[in-house]
């Protein structure tokens, strides 16, 4: 009889845990939803978040801070669904996920559960969108985006769509930029290779990708914050933009270097 190596112990040792993790924190998530108790659900969603990011054996070495500015647009690099959890571990959130992931087994009724603004790019759906992000700017909440749209493989960053700050344009929000860099699986350097082992780019399935993770020794990154940019001090949205993409390339390059 074959028995699974380390690897598979570990990433069945950690399923188990964030199994029994969800068990926990649902009930109470969906309550204070139910209830309709938005800054409670919000910092328990940032200790769930925080606690899941332990379970899988994600390490980070922080640098900077949240602005304390309110409302609030975060923007950061995107190559991984952990992203999510890194920066929802650090604040009460509110992520703006594309619309399928709403549909997704356990993790979309938790993105419900987390406030967050689903988002498609047919007009009809981005109207309804748009009005769900002006209402938690009203509240005052901090919104984050991924302006590159799609995941990269987090050390070629792709092009920050200005669209993205229109947001920003229209309510006069501070924009705060993020940087993510995953440096080491274990002890070990990131290659250029073993990128995709983090970041989520290739042909490989959510759950299977999400497996393999589990399966590592642990990864270890930075999650950086830069200071906060405001529209009145570029010549327009499409500089604020390129600012924005310039200060997050160049914390990533920095914290890969």
């Amino acid at each position: 009889m074959k028995h699974p190596d380390r690897s598979q112990l570990r990433a069945i040792c950690r399923t188990i845990i964030l199994l029994l993790w969800i068990l926990v924190t649902l009930p109470f998530v969906t309550l204070l939803w139910l209830l309709r108790l938005q800054k409670p659900r919000g910092r328990l969603a940032y200790v769930f978040f925080k606690g899941s990011l332990y379970f899988m054996g994600v390490r980070l070495n922080h640098i900077g801070k949240p602005s304390k500015l309110r409302p609030l647009m975060v923007v950061a690099n995107h190559s991984s669904y952990l992203d999510i959890f890194v920066i929802g571990a650090q604040l009460p959130i509110s992520f703006t996920p594309k619309r399928e992931i709403r549909s997704w087994p356990i993790i979309g009724w938790f993105a419900v559960l987390a406030d967050c603004v689903f988002v498609e790019r047919r007009p009809a759906f981005m109207e309804e969108a748009r009005v769900e992000m002006a209402k938690r700017i009203s509240e005052g909440r901090v919104l984050c985006l991924f302006p590159e749209g799609t995941t990269s493989n987090g050390k070629q960053l792709k092009p920050f769509k200005s669209g993205f700050f229109s947001l920003a344009e229209d309510h006069r929000l501070p924009v705060q930029p993020a940087s993510i860099a995953y440096t080491h699986i274990g002890t070990e350097r990131i290659t250029d290779n073993d990128r995709e082992l983090v970041a989520w780019i290739g042909e490989a399935t959510f759950f299977m990708h999400f497996w393999r993770l589990l399966a590592m020794p642990g990864v270890k990154g930075t999650l950086r914050w830069h200071e906060p940019l405001n529209l009145a001090d570029f010549a327009d949205r499409k500089a604020l933009t390129k600012a924005a993409e310039t200060i997050v390339t160049a914390g990533v390059m920095a914290d890969l270097a």
